[in-house]
C-alpha cells in the first residue's frame, strides 16, 4: 500500500511498523512509522482521532486498496 503524508510532500509504501505515539501538545497524537524520511505521517489534535486513523490504514490494506491519504485532521 502506499501512502501519502499528511503535508503531501512525499509517498511512500507502507513501512512495516506504524504507531501512535502521543505529542507535547496536551491531549495531541502522530501517527509514527519506522521509515527513516518519514518518521511522521499524520499530527492530530486528540490521541483517539490518532487511533482512527491508523485503524482506518489497517481497514483499507485489509481490504485490498493500494492507496491511503493521510486526513488533514
Amino acid at each position: 500500500m502506499k501512502i501519502m503524508i499528511q503535508d503531501r510532500t512525499m509517498i511512500i509504501e507502507q513501512p512495516r511498523c506504524l504507531w501512535v505515539e502521543p505529542r507535547a501538545e496536551p491531549e495531541g497524537g502522530v501517527i509514527a512509522s519506522n521509515v527513516r524520511r518519514a518518521p511522521i505521517l499524520g499530527e492530530y489534535p486528540t490521541k483517539e482521532r490518532a487511533l482512527e486513523v491508523l485503524n482506518e490504514i489497517f481497514e483499507y490494506q485489509r481490504h485490498g486498496k493500494v492507496n491511503y491519504y493521510m486526513p488533514i485532521k
